[in-house]
């Protein structure tokens, strides 16, 4: 718990922030995804209810135009047949006629001032059944009357002849019918047989769109809740000009075409008008029955499908769950959340591992700092026990010389003990506890080794503010050192001596290290820094001080340089502080 106190607070906050927003943005593109997905299974079901209805349509057509052909050939011969005056035909001729052409009932319609009526029939429901509300067929008649070829961009047009589609019969809303109309000039009447629409009914049921819509509807169960082929004009309320409007209840008046049309909402009309007007797919997500309800409207090119000749395209419309994908939508999002949630603990477990490392690298840092430290420390402080000692008899004995006023000899002893306190002051002087009790220890084994020991320092209070370590720094300067006084070993007393210099310039460490001695060869001068190499024989020499230091000043990004002419070699180091 001590460790969890040290995680950065800000560290951790941006890290949760960076893997929120990472998380968002992937939410929200795998929602998009998913109804990019939604929307491309729905436009593969509306193309696949495209080409059913082509594919269907094309046999409707035949079948309808089969029926058509048939009803005229029906009319041809009762024209044969029947009186030119409808005034001598009679409704029970007519029956009669009906049964031997093969059509349910034949209708016979005439001109009533600006009407025209139905003045015979086999149907007792039809006879006196105005026209008047027929628009396209009202059109049909008085082409026909007039001899012209008829054109009301609908229905099936042959010589003399017209026939509509199926549709509601004015006599019996029940029924859907499919009528025929013929006038040659020769009657004054025009005849109509016509047929019941129960086996077209049934073979669309059974191969046309209504099949295929339900077929559509259980092998994309969950795409599509509903299916429906609706009148775009009957859905948006558009009111068609017409000289006589056709009756509401009709089959050609009817909303829904084909399928069903549950799912209805507020906004199916704009949506729909929009379709329409960019003659494309439409998508939007609506509420309805409860649901939320992804719905699209597409406009469908089908001629057939039209009852009216000014009519407005139909629309294929087509509702899917979106519930499904909301709830696609919150498993994503609780295994979003559980990732994120797994990784931030795993980013505070990593934290906390790494924090824990930096302590122990710390401490053991610092326990190298202290064994680095330990010898010099000790002699330090030995020295300090020493001069103290000293200190009392150096008092004593001056106190001896002024008692016994040998004030010569009172002046050479104290000369030689300022000169100690002057080395003393220098060594406080360096500003830096590590290289002062670091030289301290060197004199001293100096003094012991008979060699004289030469130093100055610069400006080390500098090296508190560096990158460099302090270990670092004393482990550079004791090892050049103790090779130094390793080289110098082998000369006479008189001619021992090494000298040190440190200094910061310019953001740089600089420092050397030069000892008199045996000049180093050219040919060794690239091997002295390799692990293991030593000049020497024999001896407690490990090869390995060299190396050591050349670690150092590389991982420091520093340089190294060595001469060695005329009995003195000298090693430069240079480091930057940046």
């Amino acid at each position: 718990m001590n460790l969890l106190k040290h995680i950065p607070f800000k560290t951790s906050l941006l890290f949760i922030v960076m893997l929120i927003v990472l998380d968002t943005s992937y939410y929200f593109h795998f929602k998009e995804q998913l109804i990019i997905n939604q929307k491309e299974k729905i436009i593969l079901l509306f193309n696949s209810i495209k080409t059913n209805i082509g594919q269907t349509s094309q046999g409707e057509k035949f079948v309808d135009d089969l029926i058509g052909q048939n009803l005229r050939t029906a009319a041809v011969t009762a024209r044969l047949r029947l009186d030119p005056d409808y005034n001598k035909v009679t409704n029970e001729e007519l029956a009669e006629l009906a049964k031997h052409t093969g059509v349910d009932h034949i209708t016979l319609f005439a001109r009533s001032g600006d009407d025209i009526i139905a003045v015979r029939s086999s149907d007792p429901k039809d006879i006196n059944i105005s026209a008047k509300g027929w628009d396209t067929i009202s059109v049909a008649f008085n082409q026909l009357l007039n001899l012209q070829e008829v054109n009301v961009g609908m229905g099936q047009t042959l010589p003399n002849y017209w026939s509509g589609p199926f549709d509601t019969a004015t006599s019996d809303p029940e029924e859907v019918n499919k009528w025929g109309y013929y006038y040659d000039g020769g009657t004054n009447y025009i005849i109509d047989p016509y047929v019941y629409g129960e086996s077209f009914r049934k073979y669309q049921e059974m191969t046309g769109v209504e099949d295929a819509i339900a077929l559509l509807m259980r092998d994309n169960q969950h795409t599509a809740l509903e299916i429906s082929v609706l009148n775009s004009d009957k859905l948006l309320g558009r009111d068609i000009p017409e000289l006589n409007p056709t009756p509401s209840h009709w089959f050609s008046e009817r909303e829904v075409l084909f399928g069903s049309y549950e799912y209805r909402d507020p906004e199916e009309q704009k949506y729909a008008a929009m379709a329409l007007a960019s003659n494309g797919t439409v998508f939007y997500v609506t509420e309805s029955k409860g649901k939320s309800v992804l719905k699209s409207f597409t406009p469908i090119n089908a001629a057939h499908l039209k009852y009216h000749a000014s009519g407005s395209l139909p629309l294929i419309e087509i509702a899917s769950d979106y519930g499904e994908i909301e709830e696609a939508l919150n498993q994503e999002l609780r295994s979003t959340l559980m990732f994120m949630g797994i990784c931030t603990l795993l980013a505070l477990v990593i934290m906390a591992g790494i924090l824990w490392l930096f302590k122990r690298n710390k401490k053991l840092a610092i326990q190298d700092v202290k064994e680095a430290y330990v010898g010099n420390i000790e002699t330090l402080f030995q020295s300090v026990r020493e001069q103290r000692h000293d200190f009392i008899n150096h008092i004593q004995t001056i106190h001896a010389f002024v008692t016994l006023q040998r004030y010569d000899q009172l002046k050479k002893y104290t000369n030689t003990l300022v000169g100690e306190i002057q080395i003393i002051h220098e060594l406080i002087n360096i500003n830096d506890p590590a290289l002062s009790a670091l030289m301290q220890a060197k004199i001293a084994q100096a003094e012991s080794l008979h060699i004289v020991c030469e130093y100055d320092f610069k400006h080390m209070d500098r090296l508190e503010l560096s990158p460099i370590k302090a270990t670092d720094v004393v482990k550079m300067f004791s090892n050049l050192i103790d090779n130094a006084f390793d080289a110098t070993a082998e000369l006479d007393k008189q001619h021992r001596r090494v000298k040190i210099t440190g200094d910061v310039v310019n953001n740089q460490l600089l420092f050397k290290v030069g000892n008199a001695g045996p000049e180093i060869p050219a040919e060794l001068k690239g091997k002295i820094f390799e692990s293991g190499f030593s000049s020497k024989t024999g001896g407690e020499n490990s090869g390995l001080g060299l190396h050591i230091v050349k670690q150092l000043v590389t991982r420091y990004k520093g340089t190294i340089q060595v001469t060695s002419a005329n009995g003195y070699t000298e090693f430069s180091i240079i480091i930057p502080l940046t």
